[in-house]
């Protein structure tokens, strides 16, 4: 959708003489448009510029649900303008994603106390209540068990005191170290995107495409599955019993199937075949992650 501008005859920040064609001035950069208007005109453009976008988004996003590998193969083509830019569209989604996150994980946290969880339980199930309560002394036990074998006194030199003391201040503190987890987990995920775009670029390098196609695959599937994460989410809230990491997974791998058939152009039996070790691969790279982000977290803690 071109946009109706007011244009200069001549730019008002340089004084550079514009010819028509001009939408920005060729010597400063400065738009060519003047918004020196009446408000009406701008509450126009505004309300025109912004369903442009949305018209983008909802076109965007509609390919990205439902037709796996669309965008990175108009990506990989040069269609870009109608479509929203997949690291924009990356960290919008991602924001969203960890909001709601630390939203679920928050409330997660305000239950009542054991005691009154199983004086409920008690009234209804006493056999029940017995169970809860021997799992929760053995739960006590073992953490126990665990803060003793971490202890200084057990300890063998500075490094495992050191090690002892910030596992205990990380772990002090519930709300801050789920913080600190969501933050770094974050920046994870965007630092393994070019990770799994390598391992794409490993698998496929006798197609002799660029790393930046492989990358933009991997930014468009990323960013399927933090959505659809969020829809799992959302359904393991209104509905007791629904298995979301189960199904989460199994949407991703046939996401992930039907998007590498369409964009490299493989058959269902060899990118079938490609699936099994791109998928083992990327699960133990996303392991090494998740565990160093983990042990940053408390190192830094």
């Amino acid at each position: 959708m071109a946009k109706n501008r007011r244009k200069f005859t001549q730019c008002p920040n340089c004084g550079y003489t514009f010819e028509e064609v001009n939408n920005y001035c060729p010597n400063c950069g400065q738009e060519n448009h003047d918004l020196n208007v009446p408000v009406k005109h701008l509450a126009e453009e505004f309300l025109e510029s912004t369903l442009h976008y949305d018209t983008k988004f909802w076109k965007t996003l509609k390919y990205l649900l439902f037709c796996p590998g669309l965008l990175t193969e108009k990506f990989n083509l040069g269609k870009r303008a109608s479509y929203v830019p997949p690291f924009r569209l990356y960290v919008f989604v991602s924001i969203v994603f960890f909001t709601v996150l630390a939203l679920l994980a928050g409330n997660s946290l305000k239950i009542s106390p054991k005691q009154d969880v199983q004086a409920e339980v008690a009234k209804t199930d006493p056999k029940a209540a017995a169970a809860l309560h021997e799992a929760d002394s053995l739960r006590t036990a073992t953490l126990n068990r665990l803060g003793q074998s971490i202890s200084p006194q057990n300890s063998q030199g500075e490094f495992g005191q050191e090690l002892s003391a910030k596992f205990q201040r990380f772990t002090q503190n519930e709300e801050q170290a789920r913080q600190k987890l969501f933050k770094n987990i974050s920046f994870m995920m965007f630092i393994l995107m070019p990770f799994f775009g390598f391992i794409l670029y490993l698998f496929y390098r006798r197609q002799g495409r660029n790393y930046v196609e492989h990358l933009m695959f991997s930014v468009h599937f990323h960013t399927f599955f933090f959505l659809l994460t969020i829809a799992g989410l959302a359904v393991d809230f209104f509905f007791e019993g629904f298995d979301m990491p189960l199904w989460v997974f199994l949407i991703s791998i046939v996401y992930l199937f039907l998007a590498l058939r369409r964009v490299y152009k493989e058959s269902y039996l060899s990118t079938f075949i490609k699936l099994i070790p791109l998928g083992i691969t990327y699960l133990f790279t996303l392991t090494i992650f998740f565990l160093s982000t983990v042990a940053v977290s408390v190192w830094l803690s």
